[in-house]
């Protein structure tokens, strides 16, 4: 690990905190309260919009997203910010207690079978097993999992639930090489803090992982679709879902 490497960690350590801090919870209990939520919208509006304005306040505070050209950074959130909200609910699951919980705030906690009411069964045991495995496989290590919301983002097309439809980028290269930026830091800060072995097979073992979290954005998608009148969300929900409010035109 260079002193670039590590700048760039503390770099990332810093713009995350202050987007936490920066987008506080409103109108609803603080904590230790429990919020509870009963439907698919209620999903959207609350947890998932508080986690995406701060993911997009976290990746506006990295300089190489500030360097992407305008619209290549509109498409990028527009068609990946959905997998990185599921990447996430890492950071804020406890397992023990199937809540979660953004920390060091005043974020009510949210209970994670409220899940099984809104989006199913099969729906809430995917997300769950899968942030269980993360947990386990990263031993919470928070940096690997800030580094890993940066690359998916940079990653053209993870979702891929529109790639027919999706723009291509006017600047490829520079978005290509801010996300090798970023995983050659992640790769380097894995050798330094768990040897060459575990960070391996830590990279090996995060592809299914990860592809599961790409059919769980693809998944809530079409839910959403289903299930939402887009006129119920916010424009930046609509956007990142990809839904569109027709009353808005009539």
């Amino acid at each position: 690990m260079s002193q670039f490497d590590w700048s760039k960690i503390e770099q990332v350590q810093t713009a995350y905190n202050e987007a936490i801090a920066y987008n506080r919870v409103v109108g609803v209990p603080p904590y230790p309260a429990t919020q509870p939520i009963h439907s698919t919208v209620e999903l959207i509006r609350i947890p998932t919009y508080l986690s995406s304005l701060r993911l997009i306040t976290y990746f506006r505070k990295i300089p190489e997203f500030e360097l992407f050209d305008s619209e290549d950074r509109v498409t990028l959130i527009k068609h990946n910010l959905l997998a990185v909200v599921f990447m996430h609910i890492v950071l804020i699951y406890d397992p023990i207690a199937d809540t979660y919980h953004e920390h060091n705030t005043q974020d009510p906690i949210f209970q994670g079978k409220d899940w099984i009411d809104t989006l199913g069964e099969e729906f809430y045991h995917d997300l769950t097993a899968t942030a269980k495995q993360l947990i386990q496989m990263l031993e919470y290590d928070r940096v690997i999992i800030k580094l890993l919301l940066i690359i998916i983002l940079f990653t053209k097309a993870f979702c891929g639930y529109d790639i027919i439809h999706e723009p291509s980028l006017n600047n490829p290269l520079i978005v290509l090489n801010a996300h090798n930026i970023y995983v050659e830091i992640l790769y380097k800060y894995c050798l330094h803090q768990y040897g060459f072995n575990r960070a391996i097979n830590l990279f090996k073992n995060l592809f299914n992982p990860l592809l599961t979290i790409q059919g769980l954005s693809i998944q809530l998608k079409h839910l959403v679709h289903s299930n939402v009148d887009a006129a119920q969300l916010s424009p930046l929900m609509q956007s990142v879902l990809q839904l569109s409010d027709t009353t808005s035109s009539s």
